[in-house]
């Protein structure tokens, strides 16, 4: 840059801070690579906890690998990056020339899938600055966009200043050395940027949808460079749309509260105290009488709160009265995205119906098996929980009391039909920016008897991308099939109140005959839980390809953040050794995930659940309908090796469609 145009950017600066007393609070945008930032520059801070990002850009950088010239080109640009953690953001880029020409064929130009992250320093306080440190092309077998860096800043009213450093693989290039950049927002949906990525001097314009204007949150935000002079390119224009909104569901989820949040707890209403007079006389003819009539009436209100229980589509009801108590077992059918719903459901129908109980013991039942016990006080404006802990009846053992109302919408061996998409996928390949073999997945179960349960499910493939999945096709072996996926048996029993383990028997994988083994231990709160999957499997047509299966896993679950990690280790379903590590962040009943795995070779992936079925599901007597309510979607990207040879990655774990966690712990979310 020559002295005139430092002198331009920096008087802009100059400028910008001078009308700091306009203060406009900022916003998080992404920068054309991907990450938080201004055009190329990052930010010192990350997309807020929560808050997911899509951008579409057509501005990449490019060196003479590809047989262009060295400099930015005009290529399809995709960034999805996510606000998975407090002070984290994670993302996944995708570039690409043209989408469908296979490389080994016709040259199709670059296609890249890179994965970003970027971490702001937490404790320190924002009216001092901000710090972030971040690292592009995590991981990458090429190296085309691998860089690192760190970036500090400070927010001055509707100015956002950021200066950092970084060190990229391949230079020279953005981020190679020194950097920074200024944005000014006069207005919540303009922005005015400048800054010099280290190589260039570059000035630019964002607006962004207001707040408000779009539903659920969302927004509209649009970039364009609109001068750029330097050291590797001049007088070119590119530019950016993107949607952001926050992700999930969470801010409109409620749950059971403590007792202890109630800041005045009032005490149970007492009966009014007789004349002294006649308390002898008063005792002695009544009390038998009040006894049994306050008994006839606790009978009543349970009996009630059954019937409405089971008209509601509730499964096994059963419930009593005893001293003031009202006990409720059930088993939740409805509320399959998230059981902490029902539990909520149940607290406050018995709220309704309390008459002259004081509390409620709720026990939550799956496959007959009671897993929880939340006792919940009802003389309170609304429910509120008192104890909680997992339910102390076992397979073999457990009082239950005398029930004054046992039922259910229907019989318990209900089929449940289960339907969802299930997907295969290579993301930015030789071959492909997206070739994918989708089939509609279907799962009918029935529950037999306490702990019981057969399953089977059968997929109809119905759609595929070009003929890289067909016969003779690079993914052939890896496509959706139509074909008996999984059929069998299970029988699980509950050892102790936080000891289970399950038996299973059947066919897996398509191919496979074989029988399982799950363990899992609680801790007594319920947030750690260590297990086991381990089992047998011989191929219906060679014994030649017999596997055997046998990992250790741990899983943490942190409800405050709704973050889930879950560790295996050991022999994967194809005899690769090593380990694997799943983790969920979960907003509501939507949740992102990264997975790394590291077996034979490496990879990362970022992912999404997204529940398709309805928060509250449809039962008929004889019959129950239901979408998928923990369907998956994960893009994967292999990492540290010098070749990017395509695979669809090991460490494949081969469980029951109805596993431990899932069935009985609300997928891992039992803790509180």
């Amino acid at each position: 840059m020559t002295l005139k145009h430092w002198t331009l950017v920096g008087g802009a600066v100059a400028c910008l801070i001078t009308n700091a007393a306009h203060a406009q609070h900022g916003q998080t945008d992404l920068a054309f690579p991907g990450y938080s930032g201004f055009l190329n520059v990052p930010s010192a801070t990350v997309l807020t906890h929560g808050q997911a990002s899509v951008q579409y850009s057509d501005q990449a950088y490019i060196n003479t690998r590809y047989a262009y010239e060295d400099g930015y080109h005009h290529l399809h640009n995709l960034a999805g990056t996510f606000g998975i953690f407090p002070n984290v953001e994670f993302g996944g880029r995708l570039i690409w020339d043209r989408a469908h020409a296979g490389r080994f064929k016709e040259f199709g130009g670059i296609r890249d899938l890179s994965a970003n992250v970027k971490l702001q320093a937490p404790l320190i306080p924002k009216e001092w600055f901000t710090l972030a440190v971040g690292a592009q092309d995590l991981g990458g077998e090429t190296g085309d966009f691998e860089s690192f860096y760190a970036v500090a800043g400070r927010q001055f009213g509707p100015v956002e200043v950021a200066v950092g450093y970084g060190k990229p693989e391949e230079t020279p290039r953005y981020l190679d050395g020194a950097f920074g950049a200024v944005s000014y927002r006069p207005f919540p949906w303009l922005n005015l940027i400048a800054e010099h990525d280290s190589q260039d001097a570059r000035l630019g314009i964002g607006v962004t949808t207001p707040q408000g204007w779009l539903p659920y949150g969302l927004q509209v935000k649009g970039k364009v460079l609109a001068w750029d002079e330097g050291d590797t390119d001049n007088d070119r224009n590119f530019g950016s749309i993107g949607l952001s909104m926050p992700f999930g569901n969470a801010a409109r989820k409620q749950r059971l509260s403590p007792l202890s949040e109630v800041a005045e707890v009032k005490p149970a209403p007492q009966p009014a105290e007789a004349p002294k007079a006649n308390v002898a006389a008063v005792v002695e003819t009544t009390a038998s009488t009040q006894k049994q009539a306050q008994a006839d009436a606790g009978k009543q209100t349970a009996e009630a709160i059954g019937e409405q229980l089971a008209s509601a589509g509730y499964d096994r009801v059963r419930t009593a009265s005893d001293s003031g108590t009202l006990h409720i077992w059930w088993e939740n059918n409805l509320y399959n995205r998230d059981e902490r719903d029902s539990i909520l459901d149940v607290a406050r129908k018995a709220h309704q119906a309390a008459g002259t109980h004081q509390q409620a013991e709720l026990t939550l039942l799956n496959q007959g098996l009671p897993v929880l016990t939340q006792t919940v006080s009802l003389t309170e404006n609304e429910p509120y929980q008192v104890i909680r802990q997992f339910a102390q009846s076992t397979t073999f053992s457990g009082a239950e009391p005398d029930w004054d109302f046992e039922g259910s919408f229907g019989p318990s061996w209900k089929p449940r039909l289960t339907l969802g998409p299930s997907v295969s996928s290579a993301v930015g390949t030789e071959y492909g920016v997206w070739d994918a073999s989708v089939a509609l997945s279907s799962e009918l179960a029935f529950s037999l008897w306490r702990g019981a349960l057969a399953s089977a499910r059968y997929d109809v493939e119905f759609y595929e991308t070009g003929g890289d999945f067909e016969k003779g096709g690079a993914f052939y072996n890896s496509r959706q099939r139509t074909d008996l996926i999984e059929a069998e048996v299970q029988q699980t029993f509950k050892l102790h109140p936080q000891f289970y383990t399950s038996f299973h028997a059947g066919r897996y994988a398509i191919d496979y005959n074989g029988a399982m083994n799950e363990i899992l231990l609680l801790s007594p709160g319920g947030r750690h839980a260590i297990g086991f999957i381990g089992g047998s499997f011989s191929h219906t047509d060679s014994n030649m390809d017999d596997r055997t299966q046998a990992l250790a896993q741990y899983t943490y679950y942190n409800p405050n953040l709704g973050a889930q990690f879950t560790v295996y280790g050991g022999q994967f379903f194809a005899e690769d050794n090593g380990f694997r590590i799943d983790s969920r962040f979960w907003f509501g009943d939507y949740a992102l995930t990264l997975q790394y795995k590291n077996t034979d070779a490496e990879f990362v992936s970022l992912g999404w659940v997204i529940p398709l079925t309805p928060e509250r599901d449809h039962q008929f007597r004889y019959l129950q309908v239901k979408g998928n309510a923990d369907w998956n979607y994960a893009v994967q990207t292999r990492i540290n090796e010098d070749a990017n040879t395509v695979s669809f990655g090991g460490a494949g774990v081969v469980t029951s469609s109805n596993p431990l966690q899932k069935t009985y712990f609300n997928r891992g979310r039992i803790a509180q």
